[in-house]
């Protein structure tokens, strides 16, 4: 892929910076961030990439955004959705007011953002030879940890809107596109016991899959949790959700 339009969300940090990272080296890159330190480091890392300030949950930053983006370039070749937010789901102990505020963050940045920028992102994708709609999702789409109860259930609404959103635009020009990473190292699964992927290697292998125009990727354990949460539910459920050691 080369001299294309991308726009990314959450480019700055994890691993929408490393996919922005791999696929400015021959496009134009424009990520959408709101954290103000997070946008200056990323442009002293990766200067080629153009910045613009705006949070994916607010649909006047999005509007700004996508106007800046027509002003200056035009069209939208690829659109990537990788911002996400994830936490603990404590059920039991965290108050109600918490609880809430949680679920509604994580769903208004994992599954209502998506859709919004998306659907405000079609008229400059049609004017695109060849556009193309990515949505990160989660390999825990197919399978919860209770612990990240609702970010799974995010990610599983996600992954679910996404195949409808293909079905309404296949008789169109624009290739919708799912990703589904493993446990990656980012701040998001600091916490998290399980292997990791690095981000470079997960960048290498979404670059790989994006060239061989797959709908579908699944990539490392998510390919194990596709089959087993479909053949082996319960025993799937039990891998996930085993008591730590120590």
């Amino acid at each position: 892929m080369k001299n294309k339009i991308i726009v990314i969300t959450g480019g700055a940090t994890g691993i929408g910076f490393a996919l922005a990272k791999a696929l400015s080296i021959k496009n134009t890159v424009i990520s959408l961030d709101r954290n103000i330190a997070k946008i200056e480091a990323l442009k002293k890392s990766l200067p080629k990439v153009e910045s613009i300030t705006a949070d994916v949950t607010i649909g006047e930053d999005l509007d700004k955004a996508i106007a800046i983006i027509d002003q200056a370039h035009g069209k939208i070749d690829l659109l990537i959705n990788n911002a996400g937010k994830g936490g603990l789901f404590d059920f039991v102990n965290a108050s109600e007011k918490e609880l809430m505020e949680n679920i509604e963050t994580e769903m208004a940045i994992n599954y209502f953002a998506p859709i919004r920028l998306t659907k405000k992102a079609l008229p400059l994708l049609r004017k695109s030879k060849t556009p193309i709609v990515v949505v990160v999702s989660s390999g825990l789409a197919y399978m919860p940890i209770a612990t990240l109860g609702t970010y799974c259930a995010s990610k599983a609404a996600v992954h679910f809107v996404t195949m409808s959103i293909r079905q309404q635009l296949k008789d169109s020009t624009i290739h919708v596109v799912e990703v589904l990473p493993p446990v990656v190292d980012t701040d998001l699964s600091k916490d998290a016991t399980m292997p990791k992927m690095q981000t470079d290697t997960f960048a290498a292998i979404f670059m790989k899959k994006l060239s061989k125009h797959e709908e579908v990727m699944n990539i490392g354990q998510s390919s194990f949790l596709d089959k087993f949460s479909r053949y082996l539910p319960k025993t799937a459920f039990k891998m996930l959700n085993k008591p730590q050691k120590g």
